[in-house]
Parts: C-alpha cells; sequence; structure tokens
C-alpha cells in the first residue's frame, strides 16, 4: 500500500469529519459550497508535495496567488479562502493563516444585480410554453413569480404547494439559514403547477421529476435555461427587483425573498446602468 493512498484516505476522513462537525452549524449550501473549495484546495496540495494534515502558511498563500493567476473572480477567491481560514480554525492552524493577502472583493452592496427585462421575461415564458414542457412552464413560473432560490426549487415537495379555487402557497422549508417562509402563488402560477400535477400519475414525494422519476437536480434546472440563454439566478434578482422598483416595503420584500440581512435588500434599489443611460438620454427632454 502507498504512502500516497494512506493519506488521501486520511485526508478523506479528515474532510469527512469537518463536514459532520466542523460544519454542523452551516446551512446546506454553505456546508457544499465549503466542502467543493477544499476538495479543489486538496488536489493542489497534492500537485504541491503536501497534504491536509501538514500544509504551511506558504502553501495557503500560493494557492490564493494561483487563484489569482488563474483569473477567478475576487468573489470565488474570497469563497475559497473562507472554506480554508474556516477549516484552519477548526484543525487548530490558526498559524498557517495569518497575514494572509487577499484579493479585495467588490462591495455588492453598491451593485445593483442584473436583472431581466420586461421583454425578456415573456419572451423566455412564451419559448417555454410553446415547448410543451408542463413541468418546465410550471418551473419557470414559480421561479419568475416567487423569487426562490434554486437549491430550494428542488427541494420543494408536493406537500408544500397548497391550492384552492381562489388561492394558493408554497412552502419553503429548505431555505437559507433553515428559515422556512411562505409564498403566495399568482393564478397563473397555480394553472402551470396544476396542469404539471395532472401529467405525474406517481406517488413520489418530489415536487419536480427528472425524466427518470427520481428528484431534479440543480444542474438539470441550469440546462432548461441554458437554451434560451438565461441564469436561473437572475429570476431571483428580477422578482427582488420589481418588488423594490414598485415602492413595496424594505420588510416585505426581505420576508419574501428570505434575506436574512436588509442590507441585501437594499442593494436592489442602486441604480443600474440602464438607469444611468436613461436618465442622462432624458436630460435636455423637457424645460
Amino acid at each position: 500500500m502507498s504512502w500516497n493512498y494512506i493519506t488521501q484516505k486520511r485526508g478523506d476522513f479528515l474532510l469527512d469529519t469537518y463536514q459532520a462537525e466542523g460544519l454542523r452549524a452551516k446551512s446546506k449550501q454553505t456546508k457544499k459550497t465549503y466542502i467543493f473549495c477544499l476538495s479543489k484546495f486538496v488536489e493542489w496540495l497534492d500537485g504541491a508535495g503536501t497534504n491536509l494534515e501538514e500544509y504551511s502558511r506558504t502553501d495557503i498563500q500560493q494557492y490564493i496567488d494561483y487563484l489569482v493567476s488563474k483569473g477567478y473572480s475576487a468573489t470565488t477567491i474570497n469563497k475559497n479562502w473562507s472554506a480554508i481560514k474556516h477549516f484552519s480554525r477548526w484543525v487548530k492552524k490558526e498559524d498557517a493563516i495569518e497575514d494572509i493577502s487577499v484579493i479585495t472583493p467588490p462591495n455588492i452592496l453598491n451593485q445593483a444585480p442584473k436583472a431581466l427585462s420586461r421583454n425578456e421575461v415573456n419572451k423566455v415564458i412564451r419559448e417555454i410554453d410553446r415547448s410543451g414542457s408542463e413541468r418546465n412552464f410550471a418551473i419557470a413560473q414559480i421561479l419568475i413569480n416567487t423569487g426562490i432560490r434554486l437549491n430550494e426549487l428542488v427541494n420543494l415537495n408536493r406537500t408544500d404547494i397548497d391550492i384552492s379555487e381562489r388561492k394558493g402557497n408554497l412552502t419553503v422549508r429548505f431555505a437559507k439559514g433553515n428559515k422556512e417562509r411562505q409564498l403566495p402563488l399568482s393564478s397563473e402560477v397555480r394553472r402551470a403547477i396544476t396542469k404539471y400535477l395532472e401529467t405525474r400519475d406517481d406517488s413520489i414525494e418530489a415536487l419536480f421529476l427528472s425524466n427518470r422519476n427520481i428528484r431534479l437536480s440543480e444542474r438539470t434546472v441550469q440546462h432548461i435555461f441554458e437554451k434560451y440563454e438565461i441564469n436561473v439566478h437572475s429570476f431571483r434578482h428580477t422578482f427582488i427587483t420589481k418588488l423594490v422598483r414598485n415602492g413595496e416595503d424594505f420588510s416585505l420584500v426581505q420576508s419574501l425573498s428570505g434575506h436574512a440581512n436588509a442590507d441585501m435588500v437594499i442593494r436592489y434599489s442602486a441604480p443600474n446602468e440602464e438607469d444611468k443611460e436613461e436618465a442622462v438620454s432624458k436630460l435636455w427632454l423637457s424645460d
């Protein structure tokens, strides 16, 4: 048995233990992100001739510099740094994270997230409707009209949907920060969900199924909208932006969106490039 095989197994065990114990209080999405980042760090360490038990401060700094040289965004680099920093503290290697030089990410609170235009929303709804897929049409209607996150969508069960003749709501149970919330469903969304469920003759609890009759994956949903050159997360941005631009109370927007931090909602009121261009174009149109 080779030494590399032994160290690999020890590293896998350490990661598994960290996921179970060190990330116990973290959300499902944070756990997923941290483990993914650490697995990439492990790969790099292996190429550098060390491992997850014996790395030093120099290894971390060189890895961060490597990510910068590869052109990764500041946000991505800082996600990796957060994962490594949290893990290092958990294994009592605080000295390895001292004085690490990390690229400073831009202040996202000063940037308005990219929202889709009314024409873009109408186009994707129209094209998916024409495709004849009741499932995909229901997915699009839910994403556009509730602003739920992708991982929240794929974790929906049939029992999370309550629809009557005149009203309906959706319960998000697997929310970020484990905070459950209820969202009202418009008549168009209720109709789309009902039409989709009429095509089902199974007893599987998942609301959305793949062609193999298993719970739909995040990647499959992303693939659906990539055909229309749409990023799934832009539906959420559009939903929240529309609420803010309509003058809804920020506490209401925060409740509907599931944002724990009010500052994350406030950034949707920041002017985007289209707002600036429109303002300048109107400058001399009136006396």
